[in-house]
């Protein structure tokens, strides 16, 4: 790959490019999304009998509430489906900015981005969603009648769904900013505590006013952090063997 740094103009140019191909990888999947909408949002609200579930009816207060979160149904779900072509732009893009370790680094870690983004969405829709509605919609009690409107209720599914993919990522980060030796896993060990404690503000963030889901998402960030801190300290203890019989070698 050429290294060689490229003047500000072919990197405007290269940004538009990257541009237009994720928005129209977005645009193609939200219109399969928004054909499919009703179907989506059945299932959705339906029941879930595992989990005893029951469905819940939706309702809208505006003339334009109902296309408007059919719209946003579309839109969220294109990007998620287009996530995969996202990354892959992204990267593109960044690369060539990046050293020879970064980029290898890089491309170990992005399947593993892609997975594990998709799995966060994936676990927030099922079983998170519908654990937290039937616990919101029961702690009502007898004395208050549920109306829940379309818009809040999509409002809802998507910052749970986006802000669950991207928190997942968080191992791909701690992972990839000590292989390529930016920070040691013993650093960020040290500071653990302040790492927990920006989980849950950013978990406080995605769902402000919410204890319950703030908890839901930011207990499995946790829980992944410290997995992907422990696997990162078998690898940065390999590459500190291998460095060092690396530098024993010519003496040997």
């Amino acid at each position: 790959m050429n290294d060689k740094p490229k003047p500000v103009l072919e990197h405007i140019e290269e940004l538009r490019k990257r541009l237009i191909y994720s928005l129209l990888f977005v645009l193609i999947f939200s219109v399969v999304c928004w054909i499919y909408s009703d179907q989506i949002i059945a299932w959705l609200t339906g029941p879930v009998p595992f989990l005893d579930v029951p469905p819940i009816q939706l309702h809208f207060t505006d003339v334009t509430e109902a296309f408007g979160a059919k719209f946003m149904i579309s839109v969220i779900g294109g990007i998620i489906i287009a996530f995969p072509f996202l990354i892959y732009h992204v990267c593109m893009y960044i690369l060539p900015g990046m050293k020879k370790n970064e980029r290898k680094a890089f491309f170990a870690y992005l399947p593993s981005m892609i997975l594990l983004f998709i799995a966060g969405a994936a676990f927030a829709i099922w079983p998170i969603v519908p654990i937290a509605r039937k616990f919101f919609v029961d702690y009502g009690g007898q004395n208050m009648v549920p109306i829940i409107t379309v818009s809040s209720y999509i409002d809802f599914v998507t910052l749970l769904t986006l802000g669950m993919g991207i928190v997942f990522l968080l191992p791909v980060v701690v992972m990839f900013i000590t292989s390529i030796g930016f920070v040691s896993p013993y650093t960020l060990a040290k500071g653990r505590k302040g790492v927990w404690l920006g989980i849950l503000i950013a978990a406080a963030a995605i769902a402000p006013n919410d204890g319950l889901s703030m908890l839901i998402i930011a207990l499995p960030v946790v829980i992944l952090f410290e997995i992907s801190l422990f696997l990162s300290k078998i690898k940065w203890r390999r590459r500190q063997k291998i460095e060092s019989e690396s530098v024993k070698t010519p003496y040997q």
